[in-house]
């Protein structure tokens, strides 16, 4: 059920990664609450994004303690498959948000780029 031996290296600096980005999700999340003229339906899609990145880096810090191939057979092909997926949305997602919020700050600033 756990991976033995632990690579401590790599779950500590998957543990920051995931730490990191889930403050960042903290962070966006009460700027879109304190500044809600800027946060609209982009804000949410950057918000999602980071949602998404920080639940697929969870799963990869997870792998460095659960052997997932030890509970079921085909467990770690999917769990690769999930944490990619999450992951790849998750830059997707937030790629599509900042390009259509800065659009969106664009307009609001009055900076008229043809």
């Amino acid at each position: 059920m756990f991976v033995d031996p632990i690579n401590i290296v790599d779950a500590i600096l998957e543990g920051i990664k995931a730490t990191l980005v889930f403050s960042l999700v903290f962070i966006l999340w009460r700027s879109g609450k304190k500044y809600p003229e800027l946060s609209g339906g982009s804000w949410n899609l950057i918000l999602f994004g980071f949602i998404c990145i920080a639940i697929g880096l969870m799963l990869d810090f997870s792998d460095e303690f659960i052997d997932y191939g030890s509970i079921i057979a085909t467990a770690d092909i999917i769990e690769t498959i999930i944490e990619e997926g999450v992951l790849m949305l998750g830059f997707v997602l937030v790629t599509i948000g900042f390009n259509k919020w800065f659009a969106f700050v664009g307009r609001f600033l009055g900076i008229n780029h043809s």
